[in-house]
């Protein structure tokens, strides 16, 4: 889409962003311009939050896109994580590109067009039970202040694991250091049609059988996939499958298929291209990580992301994963959902795409982490068609209600209402959110650095 030089609006258009844009060129130059900007001073990296999250009316909005340079890289070696170190424009293409077989990262999002200082500031994820969101990759950041001065975090500070989730309410990050594993490759296997009881009822046994589950449905309303859902099992590989792990497999294709599992073994089109210039694949094989990690990406290049939504996801205790699920699916029964991506006939649009559910390891310790212990992930795909203002004030608050006995915490780049509440956000975060508002007061005392949203849900302004 070009998306990243759009420094008017974001991806879905749902924000406006309203500040004078000023694109440096240097490290050096971001300095001098932050110690002088009109604030609020925000930060665009691929303009993905659907939150007024860089929203800078006013101010200063700042791309990093010219900042996306591979500063250092160290090789994993005999058993010892490897490093790379990258300014902070990068995106996870330009990690993946410069990686190619020499080492991976531990998990992608979805989408590799996203800055990786963007993804780790919302602590954005993938899935797998044993895999915390993106920021547990992180192993230094270096912010520059609002008197446009550095201030390095490393793994030598205990700090570090505070701040990886910052909202960029602690200064822009020029640099960042990630681990590297060795590179590895990923067998997915997808299953369309199974049925949604099925999954609820046998969830916890199904995320323990891959390192990597996501769990896709347009079924829990009114539609052609209705009591459905599809689901890739993401198997990491070094070495080929040895004979434990194939009678695994088998015993997993005879579970799906006793539920009504298809295989889906043949070429679909890739998430979000163009529907005049589809690019498709097959989900169902084996190849290297960014490939079989990501939904929009294909032989290490990015597919086009042509097709907009409009997001918002929840998180809850994965310890109450099936009773969340089976909430929501009683909240939503009578919503019209789009046809299953994938689907063979001639498909329908409703007002909500799909729901996804992703496993994500908690504990990080971060001060405004969504993920304090192992969490569910239950994101919402609202079709691009769909009235934003029905999106925003009945259907997700409809969702927060049937999540309420679970405190679910939003995706800071997603929507929300109750979940956004400052009184809400004080209950659910308590101490922690009294040491980050303590950390910002040293790192940025005029609050230069924050918008109305994160003033008003984070201060009580």
């Amino acid at each position: 889409r070009g998306y990243e030089h759009n420094l008017q609006q974001n991806w879905y258009g749902n924000v406006k962003f309203g500040g004078a844009p000023v694109i440096p060129s240097s490290v050096d130059e971001m300095c001098q311009i932050v110690a002088t900007a009109n604030p609020p001073i925000r930060v665009v990296g691929r303009g993905h939050s659907f939150t007024p999250l860089a929203e800078c009316s006013g101010g200063t909005l700042i791309s990093l896109i010219k900042l996306n340079k591979i500063l250092d890289f160290v090789l994993p070696t005999n058993g010892k994580l490897g490093s790379i170190t990258v300014e902070g424009g990068a995106t996870y293409t330009d990690v993946i590109r410069f990686l190619d077989k020499r080492g991976a990262l531990r998990n992608l999002p979805s989408c590799p067009q996203f800055t990786v200082a963007g993804a780790i500031a919302t602590a954005t994820h993938g899935s797998g039970v044993d895999i915390p969101n993106l920021a547990g990759d992180v192993s230094m950041l270096e912010f520059i202040t609002s008197d446009g001065t550095r201030e390095k975090f490393s793994r030598d500070n205990e700090l570090l694991n505070k701040v990886r989730v910052h909202l960029g309410c602690l200064g822009i990050i020029s640099t960042l250091t990630l681990d590297i594993v060795p590179y590895y490759e990923v067998e997915a296997i997808r299953y369309d049609n199974v049925l949604l009881e099925y999954m609820i009822e046998n969830l916890p046994k199904l995320w323990k059988s891959c390192d990597s589950l996501s769990v896709w449905s347009s079924g829990m309303g009114e539609g052609h996939g209705k009591g459905t859902c599809w689901m890739t099992f993401r198997h990491f590989r070094i070495t080929p499958a040895s004979d434990n792990e194939q009678s695994a497999l088998r015993h997993c294709h005879e579970e799906m298929l006793k539920n009504q599992g298809t295989l889906c073994d043949r070429f679909i089109r890739r998430y979000c291209t163009d529907p005049q210039k589809p690019v498709t694949f097959n989900p169902s094989g084996r190849g290297p990580w960014f490939d079989m990690l990501t939904v929009t990406m294909q032989d290490g290049v990015e597919t086009s992301m042509q097709t907009v939504d409009l997001q918002a996801e929840f998180f809850v205790p994965l310890e109450s994963a099936q009773d969340a699920l089976r909430a929501v699916w009683n909240a939503v029964k009578e919503w019209k959902f789009s046809s299953p991506w994938g689907y063979r006939g001639e498909a329908e649009m409703g007002d909500v795409d799909a729901l996804e559910f992703r496993q994500v390891k908690g504990g990080d310790d971060a001060y405004l982490s969504p993920h304090p212990v192992n969490s569910l992930g239950i994101h919402f795909s609202f079709n691009r068609n769909a009235n934003p203002e029905k999106v925003q004030e009945e259907m997700i608050p409809a969702v927060e209600m049937a999540l309420e006995p679970f405190s679910p915490r939003a995706h800071w780049g997603k929507l929300g209402t109750k979940t956004y509440d400052p009184d809400y956000i004080e209950e659910l975060f308590g101490s922690g959110l009294d040491s980050f508002r303590n950390l910002c007061m040293k790192h940025d005392p005029n609050g230069n650095f924050r918008n109305d949203h994160l003033n008003q849900v984070l201060f009580h302004k």
